[in-house]
Formats: C-alpha cells, sequence, structure tokens
C-alpha cells in the first residue's frame, strides 16, 4: 500500500449551513456531513508514512475537537495554521454580525519529519481569496508541496497535479472505504 509524507484531509464537519433574511434558502450542505466519532474512524495511520506531515482543515467550533482527532491518528500537534479569506467576487455581498472570514489547518507530524526542511517560509496566517465553499486555495497546496514527494488530499473538491486524491467530486486514487475494512477485518482477527 502506497504511504504518504503529506496528507491534506478536509473532512465534512458535522454543521448546518447559517440561515438569515438575506439567505433564507440556505440551509443544508452541499454534501454529507461526518459526525466526530466517524472522522475518528478514517485509517489516516495505514496511509501515513514513517515520517508524514498532517494538514487537518477544521471549523472555527470544531477547532478543540480537532486536536484529539488529530491525536488519536498518532499525530502531535506542531502548530495552526489560519487561512485568512479575501473576498474578491463577493465584495458587494451585505454583511452581518461577526466576519467569518477565517479557516484552520492543525499542522501535525509522526515521528522525525524535517521540522526545519529546508525550503522557503511557510507562513502560520496567509491570505488567498475564497473560491467557492469549501474549496482550499491552490497557494496552501504550493505552500507545503517541498514537504514530501508522495501527498495525498483527501475529500478533494477537484484533481491536482502530482497530489493522489480522495473523494466523492474527484475520481480517487485510492480505496479508503477497503482500507478501512481491512483494518477492521485485521482487528477483529
Amino acid at each position: 500500500m502506497k504511504k504518504y509524507q503529506i496528507i491534506v484531509i478536509d473532512p465534512p464537519w458535522p454543521i448546518k449551513k447559517l440561515t438569515h433574511k438575506a439567505r433564507p434558502n440556505q440551509i443544508k450542505m452541499d454534501y454529507p456531513i461526518m459526525e466526530l466519532d466517524e472522522i475518528k474512524q478514517l485509517p489516516i495511520q495505514e496511509i501515513a508514512d514513517r515520517n508524514c506531515w498532517l494538514f487537518l482543515w477544521t471549523t472555527q467550533k470544531n477547532l478543540y475537537n480537532s486536536k484529539a482527532i488529530l491525536e488519536s491518528w498518532g499525530f502531535k500537534l506542531l502548530l495552526t495554521m489560519v487561512w485568512e479569506k479575501t473576498f474578491g467576487r463577493s465584495a458587494g455581498m451585505p454583511l452581518y454580525g461577526f466576519r467569518w472570514n477565517a479557516e484552520f489547518i492543525l499542522v501535525g507530524y509522526n515521528n522525525k519529519p524535517k521540522i526545519w526542511p529546508n525550503t522557503k517560509l511557510i507562513p502560520a496566517v496567509f491570505q488567498a481569496e475564497n473560491i467557492r465553499h469549501s474549496q482550499k486555495p491552490d497557494k496552501f497546496y504550493k505552500m507545503i508541496e517541498p514537504l514530501g514527494e508522495n501527498r495525498i488530499d483527501l475529500f478533494a473538491r477537484k484533481e491536482r497535479e502530482n497530489w493522489d486524491v480522495w473523494g466523492n467530486e474527484v475520481k480517487s486514487d485510492i480505496d479508503l472505504k477497503k482500507i478501512m475494512t481491512e483494518r477492521d477485518i485485521e482487528i477483529n482477527n
């Protein structure tokens, strides 16, 4: 089985879309969500290389749960990155209350990848335009690519050159459900 030096995962957290008078029909999510226990059961250890970087995208409301999930997969937390979203196409929309223009990425590692890799600095906070719901910026992927050659994006919204992908919106390169089934068989024997 292929092992990855970089794993990016953006699980479908158990959240609901916000509703307000300006968007009364915005109720359901665009994709099926998972409960926290289901996310914990994902076979991340099985696909992780001995020295692996993990980038766990999370929501504001699940920020504190995310650390426990990352650790349940056998990773240590290094830091939390922040994507400050710029709003190029929606600049004319009226805004209400707090501006939820940040997403968080917990950066974890297992064993001993190069903590100080020989690459350009990777900022803990970066800006990029918000393109569409849940799509992550290309800038993020370009920043982390130097950390490893075998890379996978789980719950990917699009295919990406030099990356394996898995998700219901892409032609997946691995069968994650099969890996989970094989793991469950090994645990039960």
